[in-house]
């Protein structure tokens, strides 16, 4: 998998790529992959999970990497990141990320990000969800970012995984990373 990562950002900068988690094996092995295939290619990485999964990275990530390059990995809690307004909404999502990320723009750092979208039950989650990953998209294209947004596969009916699909690029499977035959580039707002 680490691999397939390298090759797609020597071949864009950019990257929008959707993610359906099945197994948490397997989520971590791609985590990682990602990492070391952003620290391979001296990018810092900006991960925003939860705290059983990033205890789990790091466990994973202190074997493979040196204290150097551990310094490249930033930390999020994805509780703090989505629910910081008490409820998943996407202008201040977006405001939190505008300030995670500008110590990278003010430091002309290289960075990508890998982040697991979670929710709670609110009402109109759904189309939130899809209007959020519109915006990322473009956000995405505007910055010339390489976004992974990973989604726990139980909690995605067919309806958002299809509006997620027209939104990503790129779909990450067990079968490795693929272009979305649905993806709609993002449109930009006049």
């Amino acid at each position: 998998m680490e691999n397939e990562f390298s090759q797609l950002m020597k071949e864009n900068n950019t990257a929008h790529i959707f993610y359906s988690v099945t197994k948490l094996e397997l989520y971590i092995n791609n985590l990682v992959s990602y990492i070391l295939s952003g620290v391979k290619q001296g990018e810092h990485i900006l991960v925003i999970e939860n705290e059983r999964v990033l205890s789990l990275l790091d466990k994973e990530l202190e074997s493979v990497l040196t204290k150097e390059q551990l310094t490249h990995i930033h930390t999020v809690n994805n509780f703090d990141y989505y629910f910081s307004s008490g409820s998943f909404h996407p202008p201040t999502i977006f405001e939190y990320l505008s300030k995670t990320l500008n110590p990278f723009y003010k430091n002309n750092t290289s960075f990508r990000i890998w982040a697991h979208v979670e929710w709670s039950e609110q009402e109109e989650i759904l189309t939130i969800l899809e209007e959020f990953e519109n915006e990322a998209d473009q956000l995405v294209t505007e910055q010339g970012l390489c976004l992974i947004c990973a989604y726990d596969e139980e909690r995605v009916p067919d309806s958002l995984k299809t509006a997620l699909m027209k939104c990503h690029e790129y779909v990450l499977s067990e079968d490795g990373l693929i272009p979305s035959d649905l993806y709609q580039k993002a449109k930009k707002h006049s």
